[in-house]
């Protein structure tokens, strides 16, 4: 059969599916464009009440068990910033919330040290401790080197005036957390912050679960699994190389880094269970619904359990034991008026001391 023959052929079948029978109403492009404008509104909206109750939950967890992160604390104000995206969305920002090019305050958190200090939503920061927003390198330099607790000079451009304000910050473990538009029951941590899916959010239906996602994130930062993974992976690059060189290059293909990779990953996932609930415990926030969680999500999502949050985590009945044996553990600490502190096999303590 020739091209043209094909093409009538597939014309004539395409000309015989079925239609629709009844009559479309009449839809503007206007129409159309307004809607799309406030599908965008809505979805903005969403992602700015998510990320208010994630800061919320983690500022919980991340102040209030900031021993266990021993060294790596630094200043929380309880307030989130940003700079206006692209596209539609950056737009819906910008006439909503006021969220500029310039760094712009999106919300302060109740009780938090910058509405006490005085800041609002949607003043523009300009300096902070002197240095440019605009200059992101030096300003992430300046915050690496702050003490926990260190006074922070924020001046802001509040509706056309410079204004100044000085933030007592409060001493957080240092990871802050972002809201991840993904709408997959997914959550991690990359040594510096930690990530928390919308569909996650979703997903996690009290506050009380958010937290336990949250400290089980911030346990992977405290634990260096991170650092661990790319160290693992790096002995794995070497295995590499040297099946190269020794066999003259007559082996090839070889997986060693992935394997390193992977090395230890459900050891890892089950430390971060395990000091997860020291650092919900150390927050003052109940631990007794851990397993139960995890048990919904098995049963709820298997098939996401499989390939997204929980893929190269223990398998479920030796977590949901590992959890119930860890709750039992923290609560003869409690009883026994000890120290809330993960058992580590060296004896030492689980986080680098604390500064003085």
């Amino acid at each position: 059969m020739n091209l043209k023959r094909l093409a009538v052929c597939l014309t004539a079948l395409v000309c015989g599916c079925a239609a629709p029978t009844t009559q479309r109403v009449s839809v503007s492009d206007a129409a159309t464009k307004a809607e799309a404008e406030r599908q965008t509104e809505f979805a903005v909206h969403g992602m700015v009440e998510e990320q208010k109750r994630l800061s919320r939950i983690h500022r919980a967890v991340a102040v209030k068990a900031a021993d266990l992160c021993g060294a790596d604390v630094g200043p929380s104000t309880g307030s989130y910033s940003m700079i206006r995206p692209k596209g539609d969305m950056g737009l819906a920002f910008s006439r909503h919330y006021g969220i500029s090019e310039v760094l712009t305050v999106l919300f302060v958190l109740e009780g938090g040290p910058a509405q006490t200090a005085g800041i609002r939503a949607r003043d523009i920061l300009t300096r902070i401790n002197g240095i440019s927003t605009t200059e992101t390198d030096r300003l992430q330099e300046m915050y690496d080197k702050l003490s926990p607790t260190q006074p922070i000079l924020m001046e802001v451009r509040r509706e056309g005036r410079q204004m100044s304000f000085t933030i007592n910050p409060e001493r957080a473990c240092k990871y802050p957390a972002v809201l991840s538009p993904e709408q997959t029951i997914n959550a991690f941590a990359d040594g510096k912050r930690i990530m928390i899916a919308r569909g996650m959010m979703s997903f996690a239906r009290s506050d009380d679960e958010l937290a336990l996602v949250v400290s089980h994130e911030i346990a992977h930062n405290i634990m260096k699994h991170i650092e661990a993974r790319q160290q693992n992976m790096g002995v794995g690059l070497l295995a590499d190389v040297l099946a190269i060189v020794l066999s003259r290059g007559q082996v090839s293909g070889t997986n060693f880094a992935q394997i390193g990779a992977n090395a230890y990953s459900q050891e890892f996932e089950a430390e971060a269970d395990y000091v997860g609930l020291y650092l919900l415990a150390a927050a003052g926030l109940p631990i007794d619904e851990a397993p139960n969680f995890w048990r919904r999500m098995a049963a709820a999502h298997p098939a996401s359990i499989r390939t997204n949050h929980t893929a190269s985590h223990p398998s479920t009945a030796y977590r949901m034991v590992a959890l119930e044996e860890t709750v039992r553990e923290i609560k003869e600490k409690k009883a026994k008026g000890l120290p809330l502190t993960p058992n580590l096999k060296d004896g030492k303590p689980a986080a680098p001391a604390r500064p003085q």
